[in-house]
């Protein structure tokens, strides 16, 4: 049982796409295969604004399917980890304010890229998404700072350090670049930063340390992840019960969810 909103108003309940990362996870290998076809096929799908302008109006969208890498041997374990990552924040976060998450950081991205291209003439960034999936390890290290990966399939690693060092590695790297590499770098971190600028690096308190965001529910057996705030019923007196993050950051069941009819 996950949460599936914050109790808001209603039109955040009607753009929210439940499993919103994992169709761009499937989008993402889909387009894989085709660069197997043709790998020419990538440079149509990349972010250009001047493309855009021209008429390419689908490279708004389509960038955000390109992989990090095309290595055949990483492309697996690099699309399983954007499904840990999409699973693990809609279980906290909610489907709505992951799908606003997400959606403002592709709009703060491609504003930045546009800006930069039409007032500098800055070369595109082309493949902006690699800060957009940035964006997405920075949230989950911060709700789930002591979760731990295994690097190369040997050292654990909590994955807050990997997202600290994720980060200076980017920043490092649009070092000598255009600058537009580097105001799309920061336009990702600000989408960041909106959601979670008081939540950095797991500093809030009571939040759960994580094996596996997959796994949640086998991990705390013996304290229930859901609870009404107004009657104490939680998935384990209730399990057919619902529950409801409120605007107070508190989480009820439907029938004392505030603000409800």
């Amino acid at each position: 049982m996950s949460r599936h909103g914050t109790g808001g108003s209603s039109w955040q309940e009607r753009i929210a796409i439940p499993g919103l990362i994992r169709y761009v996870a499937l989008l993402n290998a889909l387009v894989f295969l085709l660069h197997l076809v043709s790998p020419g096929y990538l440079s149509m799908l990349e972010l250009d604004p001047a493309l855009v302008l021209n008429g390419q109006v689908w490279r708004l969208i389509t960038w955000i399917f390109i992989p990090e890498t095309l290595s055949p041997i990483w492309i697996l374990f690099s699309l399983l980890f954007l499904l840990y990552l999409g699973d693990g924040l809609e279980a906290e976060m909610g489907a709505s304010r992951l799908t606003i998450f997400y959606l403002r950081g592709i709009a703060l991205c491609t504003a930045v890229s546009f800006a930069m291209s039409l007032a500098f003439g800055s070369p595109p960034v082309g493949r902006a998404n690699t800060f957009l999936n940035l964006s997405l390890l920075l949230a989950f290290a911060s709700v789930y700072p002591d979760f731990r990966v295994l690097v190369f399939f040997i050292l654990p690693v909590r994955i807050s350090w990997l997202a600290i060092f994720s980060l200076l590695l980017m920043v490092l790297a649009s070092l000598g670049q255009p600058l537009s590499v580097a105001a799309t770098l920061g336009a990702a971190l600000i989408n960041y930063l909106i959601d979670f600028s008081g939540q950095l690096w797991g500093s809030m308190g009571g939040k759960r340390t994580l094996s596996s965001p997959l796994k949640r529910q086998d991990v705390h057996k013996e304290d229930p992840l859901h609870r009404c705030e107004t009657c104490g019923m939680t998935e384990r007196s209730h399990p057919d019960g619902e529950f409801r993050v409120s605007s107070d950051g508190r989480e009820y069941c439907l029938a004392h969810l505030p603000g409800r009819s």
